[in-house]
């Protein structure tokens, strides 16, 4: 049976299938509907010496159903949802369409936007795997504009900017060539492949997002913030002969952590006149980068290699010993799991200590105090027995290390808890809620609580936060029947207040984080009480 499109002629057979989406699934014949069925066909073929080939038609094939409203979860054991897990080798994925954006294969989901995790389209485990004149979406954060047809046009799931992946790999060899990978955060093409080849490639891109195992000839880039690397492999990323345009204010890095990547023949464009271009925030000598006859905005741009000198000197992080007993006048420092973060799946870790004093990271960087070392890091102070408690005022110094204003590391239960008049026994009293919710990338939302027994409930509506990044003051107060927390940075404020609709004679303070550590600590800085 003889198949053409756009002049191409090609003979559907067992080695070579044809995905027709308008069409029924002839498996004798090698016509399939869908793009899954012909994935999961080829993965039957696997074992020998001899390449499968999928030819696509135009069109958007939908990976993971958009409109299935459940929540995509990881299997158990593991940490990341996928819409298909395939095991292939030795298969060409091939579009047939004019150009890239004819043939997409889509999904549209995140981190806590229809996923608990970070969803990625595809895991493949195998060797020699090659995609031709395809384009890879995850829209979950960006809109699908299909132009060859409008009505398969798709608005995205969410505004907020999450973790949502494209493909993650285990094998070798892994080629792309006319491909287009469209996503924001972590954005992951063949991610996990030991060599990954991309020629003539175009990516749009967040950080934390680029194979660091790729070389990169002949590709084009957008990318939407400084790290688009979080680290590379130990021989390096290579760009040759790439455009690349940067819509990062300021300073534009490449990788997060310090790593080489080498860069030759390479066109940087920008919109903000005085940008920078560094290879990493803090440069290990050890790892070196090399820049050839490259220029930004037309002019030549050389960013000298990691310089062969001694490291700067940082104060290690310090473990201080967990302190778990709970008694009158005394701090206690430990890791707790609280009852609202039950659907979440992590666990007390007791094998270190829940606390570090020393440096922040990335945002916090020159900020020092203490730091979460494991989840769930609480630190509380109990009040003396016998002493009746009025009024009291907490102010708390805070400089998270996530530098944009998101406070943590995903929407996934993570928050920070700045409690007073708290009975640590019962866990009881009035407190200010930092968290991280779907709805924000650049802010998280803050609500005064009230703890009964371990048990939260807001006491005021929830308000968008800007301010919770590198110098945030909190200062949170009791006064007769009236909670209130005022929120400083710089010369911006908020304030928030409600009604205690228990007042009560207490005089503990809990500080309570629940989010991952890390780059998405928090480093409390000074810590005020008084009692009126």
């Amino acid at each position: 049976m003889c198949l053409c499109w756009t002049g191409a002629s090609m003979q559907a057979a067992e080695r070579h299938l044809y995905v027709k989406p308008q069409g029924k699934t002839r498996m004798a014949e090698g016509v399939f509907a869908t793009v899954q069925e012909a994935l999961r066909h080829a993965e039957t073929l696997v074992g020998d010496s001899v390449w499968t080939t999928i030819h696509i038609e135009p069109g958007v094939y939908w990976m993971d159903n958009p409109d299935d409203p459940d929540v995509r979860k990881p299997e158990e054991g593991e940490n990341t949802p996928f819409g298909m897990k395939l095991r292939l080798s030795k298969t060409r994925l091939i579009g047939m369409g004019d150009t890239p954006e004819d043939v997409v294969l889509a999904c549209n989901r995140g981190q806590t936007q229809g996923a608990m995790g970070n969803f990625t389209m595809l895991h493949i485990t195998g060797d020699h795997i090659v995609a031709e004149n395809l384009t890879f979406g995850n829209y979950c954060n960006v809109d699908l504009d299909y132009k060859r047809d409008p009505s398969q046009s798709r608005k995205r799931r969410a505004d907020a900017i999450v973790q949502a992946q494209l493909i993650i790999c285990h094998g070798d060899r892994y080629e792309a060539r006319r491909c287009r990978f469209i996503s924001r955060l972590n954005l992951c093409p063949f991610a996990g492949a030991r060599h990954a080849l991309f020629e003539d490639c175009y990516f749009e891109c967040t950080d934390d997002a680029l194979c660091g195992t790729g070389t990169y000839r002949h590709c084009r880039f957008t990318f939407f913030s400084s790290k688009p690397f979080y680290c590379t492999s130990p021989q390096g990323a290579v760009f040759d002969d790439c455009d690349i345009h940067t819509k990062t204010q300021g300073v534009q890095y490449l990788t997060k952590v310090s790593d080489p990547v080498t860069m030759r023949n390479c066109r940087w464009t920008s919109d903000d006149p005085n940008l920078r271009i560094e290879w990493t925030r803090k440069p290990d000598p050890k790892k070196r980068c090399l820049m050839e006859n490259c220029t930004l905005n037309g002019k030549p741009l050389d960013v000298p290699p990691t310089p062969d000198v001694p490291m700067p000197v940082t104060t290690p992080l310090l473990p201080l010993v967990n302190q778990p007993a709970i008694a009158p006048g005394r701090w206690t420092l430990d890791a707790y799991k609280p009852k609202d973060t039950a659907e979440y799946d992590w666990n007390v870790t007791s094998d270190r200590s829940a606390w570090c004093y020393g440096e922040g990271v990335d945002g916090a960087e020159g900020c020092y105090g203490m730091i979460q070392n494991v989840r769930g890091a609480r630190m509380i102070y109990t009040g003396r027995d016998g002493e009746q408690y009025d009024g009291q005022t907490l102010t708390v110094e805070l400089s998270p290390c996530k530098s944009a204003g998101q406070g943590f590391g995903s929407a996934t239960g993570q928050y920070l808890d700045l409690c007073i008049k708290f009975d640590t026994q019962t866990l009881t009293g009035y407190g200010l809620r930092f968290v991280r919710t779907p709805a924000y990338d650049h802010a998280v939302e803050v609500v005064l609580v009230e703890y009964q027994g371990g048990i939260v409930t807001p006491i005021c509506q929830p308000e968008k936060c800007s301010l919770f990044k590198k110098g945030c003051r909190v200062t949170i107060t009791t006064n007769a029947n009236t909670f209130s927390a005022h929120i400083e940075n710089g010369e911006l404020s908020q304030h928030l207040t409600a009604p205690m609709t228990h007042p009560n004679s207490f005089g503990g303070i809990l500080i309570q984080h629940t989010g991952s550590t890390g780059a998405s600590a928090t480093v409390i800085q000074s810590i005020n009480n008084k009692y009126f």
